[in-house]
């Protein structure tokens, strides 16, 4: 089981690196730069940003009145959740640019 969850981690890993990648490469290049671009990427952080303090809240709620984290939970929810925001950001720019 060790090795699986080992696996999975590293998987996570990549493809949190592929989307820091995606974005990066979307900001840098062109077609980040005309107002198809800003247009892209305004409405992937109207999606996205919002849902930081509602997911730290929800985190909030969860340790508050369902079951207490201890300092290393909390950290690892806090990390799962800005990475997974930061990965669901580069799935949307991704399916816009293929939408426009």
């Amino acid at each position: 089981m060790e090795i699986f969850l080992a696996f999975l981690r590293i998987i996570y890993v990549i493809i949190f690196f592929s989307a820091v990648f995606t974005y990066l490469k979307f900001e840098m290049r062109e077609e980040g730069k005309d107002e198809r671009g800003k247009s892209i990427a305004n409405k992937s952080y109207g999606i996205v940003f919002p849902l930081i303090p509602f997911g730290w809240f929800l985190i909030f709620l969860y340790d508050e009145f369902i079951n207490q984290f201890s300092y290393e939970a909390y950290k690892l929810a806090i990390w799962f959740l800005i990475t997974g925001l930061i990965i669901l950001h580069a799935i949307i720019i991704s399916v816009l640019k293929r939408q426009y």
